[in-house]
């Protein structure tokens, strides 16, 4: 089962509840385009966030006794689009943006008093779009994409010339930053904007290019805290199937995998996480949202059509009905 927002044929919003096998689970009315959802380890219980730079999110769940309850960003804040429950299920973490200080925060939501904030931690750069906890159940790994906007034009990069993407390794419990690792300088315009994490604590990372395209960038990253920030090296037929921007990263059941998405390049590229090696790519139409599959190997991958399709390094994609929605950009496992 997955979790993702949508936009439905009346051009209204929602989040949903999805399983291949079976269609529609849930599904809760969101108040504007929503972005990505995370889902509470514990409860299972749902929250959708505005796509950037928007103020709402809704917490839904399976259970239809208890109705979709909304909460906002504090004055002075937007979500990013994106957030992680702890691994006890009892606090939200949500990637923001101070407006007034043009730099990134991670909210913090006490979810059994119904998602009431209470605090905030710095996110170690500018921009944090994508978060997750590693295996420790403490540490919270950061994606600062490096760009700075403000909600008044958001889609208007305000520090091409000094912009610096990196990972942050936050304590979520101290707010200390525990690392901090930017790209080399000659990846100065790529924005870390999305990631997964393997059971050996490994980040698997994508990239988007916000310089010139007249030449080609390494995209994929696999990173353990430490070492050095590094991009996997590719050939052209993987810069071709990335076309300077991924979408969405997911790692499969086993941890052994990941998948990589480009709607811009209409593909799914997949990575042998232990071999730090790509091992395989589909051509698949408006590729962008991807989630684990049941087994080893096997993800599903939602596009902004209606597409459903299950795929994995190997084989043809087996396309499942078109669904009678937009999906949006990512897709999340429900477990």
């Amino acid at each position: 089962m997955v979790a993702a927002s949508v936009r439905r044929a009346d051009r209204t919003f929602a989040a949903v509840l999805f399983a291949p096998e079976r269609g529609l689970i849930a599904s809760a009315a969101l108040p504007g385009r929503g972005h990505d959802v995370a889902v509470n380890p514990v409860t299972r219980e749902c929250v959708a966030f505005a796509r950037r730079p928007g103020t709402f999110a809704v917490a839904f769940g399976i259970e239809r006794q208890r109705a979709p309850r909304a909460f906002a960003s504090p004055p002075g804040r937007h979500f990013y689009g994106h957030g992680v429950f702890s691994p006890d299920g009892r606090l939200l973490y949500t990637t923001e943006n101070d407006v007034t200080n043009a730099t990134g925060c991670l909210g913090v939501w006490d979810v059994g008093a119904g998602y009431r904030r209470i605090g905030e931690l710095a996110s170690g750069g500018v921009g944090p779009h994508d978060l997750n906890v590693l295996p420790d159940g403490r540490t919270l790994v950061v994606a600062n994409g490096g760009i700075a906007t403000h909600p008044d034009d958001p889609r208007r990069p305000l520090n091409l010339a000094t912009m610096r993407a990196n990972l942050a390794y936050i304590d979520r419990l101290t707010g200390d930053l525990l690392e901090r690792h930017a790209l080399e300088a000659a990846h100065q315009r790529l924005s870390i904007r999305h990631l997964d994490i393997a059971g050996d604590g490994t980040v698997v990372f994508g990239c988007q290019n916000k310089g010139p395209r007249h030449h080609p960038h390494d995209l994929i990253g696999l990173h353990r805290r430490g070492t050095k920030l590094r991009l996997l090296a590719g050939d052209r037929v993987l810069h071709r199937a990335l076309n300077h921007y991924v979408s969405s990263v997911a790692i499969d059941a086993s941890g052994s995998f990941a998948a990589v998405t480009s709607s811009r390049g209409q593909s799914v590229v997949f990575v042998d996480i232990a071999g730090r090696r790509v091992i395989g790519q589909q051509r698949l139409r408006d590729a962008s949202g991807i989630a684990s599959g049941v087994s080893p190997g096997r993800f599903v991958i939602t596009g902004g059509g209606g597409d459903v399709a299950l795929v994995g390094p190997h084989g043809r994609p087996q396309r499942l009905p078109q669904r009678p929605w937009s999906w949006d950009n990512h897709a999340v496992a429900v477990v």
